[in-house]
């Protein structure tokens, strides 16, 4: 008998402390995957083109245009910066529709097979209408990273991918822009 007591008043005591600790929407808040919370978008009017950021000489080109990251390095190891906030400066490799582009991840560090990074730009916000003229040319784009699952995505971007691009890029990394720009060459 004693140790059923022992036992009940153990559970009670962990039960009031779980309970105290936090409110129940702080508990459902810390066990939501990060994939399901909105990063918020603050998209930028931004014109054609804009000048490089001044850096020092020796610094490379990916950096100087303002890049805190390269698509390969991204697309090579991604779980690293899921959910991280990344601006990257690439060659606009395919347009797909006015929000949806790929860019290159130049040569290949996998064996063969290029990895390019799928950008999305989300349904709400000003920003610039990417179409066809954009292919080719280089484009610096903030945004998170995230994996291409398509319901989150879609949940994140407010707007229904075609069915090829949740083929394409299911399970790989995908850029959801923040912000997003034409540069010159």
């Amino acid at each position: 008998m004693k140790k059923s007591n022992a036992i009940f008043s153990m559970a009670l005591i962990a039960l009031v402390l779980f309970g105290s600790g936090c409110e129940t929407a702080e508990r459902e808040a810390a066990t939501e995957p990060a994939i399901t919370a909105s990063p918020t978008v603050t998209p930028a009017i931004t014109p054609e083109t804009s000048p490089a950021p001044a850096t020092s000489p020796g610094t490379p080109a990916w950096l100087a245009d303002g890049a805190t990251h390269r698509v390969a390095g991204i697309t090579g190891a991604p779980k690293a910066l899921i959910g991280k906030t990344v601006t990257v400066v690439a060659e606009v490799e395919e347009v797909y529709n006015s929000r949806a582009f790929e860019l290159d991840g130049g040569p290949s560090l996998t064996r063969g097979v290029k990895q390019d990074l799928l950008t999305l730009i989300p349904k709400v916000g000003d920003f610039p209408n990417v179409d066809e003229q954009w292919k080719n040319s280089r484009a610096r784009v903030t945004g998170v990273i995230v994996w291409m699952a398509p319901n989150n995505v879609e949940r994140e971007i407010g707007w229904e991918l075609t069915r090829s691009l949740e083929t394409k890029f299911k399970g790989k990394p995908v850029l959801i822009a923040r912000s997003v720009e034409r540069l010159e060459r």
